[in-house]
């Protein structure tokens, strides 16, 4: 008898915690966040993670949320839209105050994956400043959120002149690696606080590494200590790549910069010195250098030499300083000797550009170089992107 009895009343007990278990579903935590970070849905988000900040033991995931939530309402102006614009700017103001270096960890995690309210939490961490710029240096010391890095240093660069102690001391210690000391080096020069300079000139010393003394010399040029740019302008010719890249980079910055060096360093074996060399010459211009920028487009380099390339020219062509360019590049594209497609399609993105066009329609009498352009599309081009790209080239150029 006694048995009969027990067994239906587990089972009964059993049938009702899975009957509790059911009803209870999904968290006020996992609801909120996935409205918040997996739809935008910032006020939808605000009223589960409101409660899940009083229902969870541990406050640090739903107090990260809501100030991200809070954020992106404000962000996305459905705060203003819905009436609560005013209470949204409070709750993120004092949430900000209060932010805890856990909490902060945990706003990074949450951002570490791409979504729409990335923008808008990032600006958290840059509002609160010092503290924040704190976790990021030490997340970029010790390589936590690689998807993030490049954002850290921006941040850094708008935290300004009130992180600089911490991006010097995180600097100068032994234990940062080369390329985060490289980062903030530039970090510094965008900030452009000339208190930098001592601490600058002082591991200039006593660093070994070859690339980060030239990225050094750039800084210090940016921040006044002009008596560097002939060291810069020699970083061009340098063996080491990683000088050359620091000093390619800086010429954009430098005044009176001889263009023939930057002529001579577009034969660079390495993309990124030759890119940014072309980004200087559309600063520091001469006409000499429209041939090299040419050969770029139907080099072997990759894409962001040529990309280059082509903004730089459309700024020659603008200003005057390729009269003939749109004659030159069709001439060339039409002529058979130009065998990857990926390089005639940067020749075509090149015709494209408006200062081209124009050049195209102010010697029609004498080039007819439209009617060539369309012979060449209806008999000659055989690939497809290229065919797309310069039937669209024809009809911009079509009255």
């Amino acid at each position: 008898m006694k048995r009969v009895i027990i067994i239906p009343t587990i089972a009964l007990l059993m049938v009702c915690f899975g009957c509790e278990t059911k009803q209870k579903g999904p968290s006020n935590l996992s609801v909120g966040k996935s409205k918040l970070v997996d739809s935008g849905l910032a006020l939808e988000a605000v009223k589960h993670l409101e409660k899940a900040e009083q229902e969870e033991v541990n406050k640090v995931e739903p107090r990260a949320l809501l100030l991200l939530a809070y954020s992106h309402g404000l962000a996305d102006k459905s705060a203003r839209s819905h009436g609560v614009e005013a209470e949204y700017k409070n709750q993120r103001a004092q949430r900000i105050a209060e932010l805890t270096d856990a909490e902060m960890k945990s706003i990074l995690q949450i951002l570490s994956q791409p979504s729409r309210i990335r923008i808008a939490g990032l600006q958290v961490l840059v509002d609160k400043g010092t503290p924040a710029a704190a976790v990021m240096l030490e997340s970029l010391v010790k390589g936590r959120y690689p998807s993030l890095h490049e954002n850290f240093t921006e941040m850094l660069v708008q935290i300004g002149s009130e992180g600089l102690d911490m991006i010097l001391a995180t600097l100068t210690a032994e234990t940062t690696p080369a390329p985060v000391k490289t980062k903030l080096v530039r970090v510094i020069a965008d900030i452009g606080d000339e208190q930098a300079v001592d601490a600058l000139k002082s591991l200039q010393q006593t660093t070994m590494e070859a690339g980060l003394k030239m990225e050094i010399n750039t800084t210090l040029y940016q921040l006044g200590e002009v008596a560097y740019q002939d060291a810069i302008l020699a970083g061009l010719d340098d063996s080491d790549v990683a000088v050359r890249r620091a000093a390619a980079k800086a010429m954009v910055n430098l005044s009176d910069v001889p263009t023939k060096n930057l002529i001579t360093g577009l034969k660079d074996s390495d993309e990124e010195v030759v890119t940014d060399l072309v980004k200087a010459l559309a600063k520091h211009r001469d006409a000499a250098a429209v041939d090299a920028l040419i050969d770029i487009l139907t080099g072997e380099l990759g894409k962001e030499p040529k990309q280059a390339a082509i903004e730089t020219l459309e700024i020659y062509a603008e200003n005057r300083l390729a009269k003939t360019l749109a004659y030159r590049v069709t001439t060339l594209l039409t002529s058979g000797k130009v065998d990857d497609a990926n390089n005639r399609l940067h020749l075509v993105l090149l015709l494209k550009r408006e200062p081209l066009r124009k050049q195209i329609h102010a010697t029609a009498s004498v080039y007819q170089l439209e009617s060539k352009l369309y012979e060449y599309y209806q008999k000659t081009e055989q690939s497809e992107q290229v065919k797309t790209t310069l039937s669209q080239l024809l009809e911009l150029l079509s009255p």
